[in-house]
């Protein structure tokens, strides 16, 4: 199989496949005039609903969350929009982007004379940006330099006999191939928590999984008087097929292969040090674009979703593919929202490794440029979620 991808060389060591450029709000009252440049340029707005009077736990949020995506190598530039007496420090964000070697530019609505003196010079900036993006070459990279992360959104009665299983088997191979694999999906584990202990490296590793999904069902009884288990399935995941927890358990760790061992926790925002698997603690949010965001905030170059009843949920940095086992789901949806097919290991009782490494080679062309559904209809969500302890 192929093992090279053409990417873009980022000056801190690292690789992109996609010169992509942000516009950056820093504050709510910045976000029309930071709407308005992405719309013109058609690329993503990152928009906020904080930024002033902010106390620090909230601050470090706001930060870290536009840091982070200014930093994620699949972007060569930004364009961040502030008010002018916002409680975000423009030069101090665009200070930490910079060390990433990304191109950081700043306009003040207040200092450039109003929104639509903004707007012009942004669209001319963003411009600027993915014109330079344009003329950069694509060189050839290891897949052991990618970064992929895996999630599983709107589960339904195909997700484990199907897309999990066939992911965890893309997994695998990108793991095989030495690249990083991250996976999440905390508020998802308990019932099955034991397959990811089990591919853990080392004993510490895996107490600490069991000790983040042991935490996390006494904070969540403790604060809110239910169990998970209460909450989750959720009512769509139980209306097609998913009765249990358990059951959705065992078809969330299906993402996580059988063979690349877990070899370390990551905190929400921290940086893929090495290869092999990684799991993000992201107790914090279980909602779609949280995970994903907080996924994309680790650097991964792609995001592998499956889902069973479909969604056209992007990012704004990471790239995502989009896979489903649902026949049905596909025979809809495909067209418009999803990328990769695994129903045939239902409906053509295909083997789920054979499905695994056309998935495989799918990943391989999107980080050397193919365009996924989600790029196709510009849906760059970013919506930095809460971090730390539930």
């Amino acid at each position: 199989m192929n093992q090279t991808v053409m990417g873009y060389r980022r000056t801190y060591g690292r690789f992109g496949i996609r010169n992509q450029v942000l516009v950056m709000s820093l504050v709510q009252c910045a976000n029309g005039a930071a709407t308005q440049i992405a719309a013109r340029c058609g690329v993503p707005a990152i928009t906020i609903n904080t930024g002033c009077g902010e106390y620090h736990d909230q601050e470090n949020r706001t930060n870290l969350g536009l840091i982070r995506a200014g930093q994620h190598p699949n972007v060569y530039g930004v364009v961040l929009v502030s008010l002018g007496c916002q409680w975000t420090n423009p030069q101090a964000i665009a200070a930490e982007i910079e060390k990433y070697g990304t191109k950081v530019y700043h306009l003040c609505i207040q200092d450039e004379g109003g929104v639509k003196r903004t707007v012009e010079k942004g669209t001319t900036l963003v411009n600027q940006l993915l014109q330079e993006g344009k003329e950069m070459p694509r060189e050839p990279f290891p897949v052991s330099d990618l970064i992929v992360s895996v999630y599983c959104g709107g589960s339904d009665w195909s997700s484990s006999l199907a897309a999990n299983v066939t992911t965890g088997e893309a997994a695998d191979l990108l793991g095989d191939a030495g690249a990083a694999i991250v996976s999440a999906g905390i508020r998802g584990m308990p019932g099955h928590e034991r397959h990811l202990i089990e591919l853990a490296a080392t004993h510490e590793v895996g107490e600490h999984i069991l000790n983040i999904v042991e935490e996390y069902r006494n904070d969540v009884l403790k604060m809110t008087g239910q169990s998970i288990a209460d909450v989750n399935p959720t009512p769509g995941n139980k209306a097609h097929g998913i009765t249990t927890l358990c059951e959705k358990a065992i078809s969330n760790l299906e993402l996580s292969g059988n063979r690349t061992k877990v070899v370390g926790v990551l905190e929400v925002g921290e940086d893929v040090p090495a290869s092999g698997q990684w799991l993000l603690d992201n107790r914090q949010g279980g909602n779609d674009v949280y995970a994903t965001t907080a996924l994309a905030m680790t650097g991964a170059h792609i995001c592998l979703f499956t889902t069973g009843r479909g969604t056209p949920l992007g990012n704004a940095a990471s790239v995502t593919i989009k896979i489903t086992g649902n026949p049905d789901t596909y025979a809809r949806l495909g067209g418009e929202m999803i990328d990769f097919d695994a129903s045939p290991v239902i409906t053509q009782h295909r083997d789920y490794r054979d499905l695994g490494k056309e998935l495989y080679q799918q990943v391989l062309e999107v980080a050397s440029g193919a365009e996924t559904k989600a790029e196709a209809l510009e849906d760059f969500s970013w919506v930095t979620p809460p971090f730390g302890k539930i």
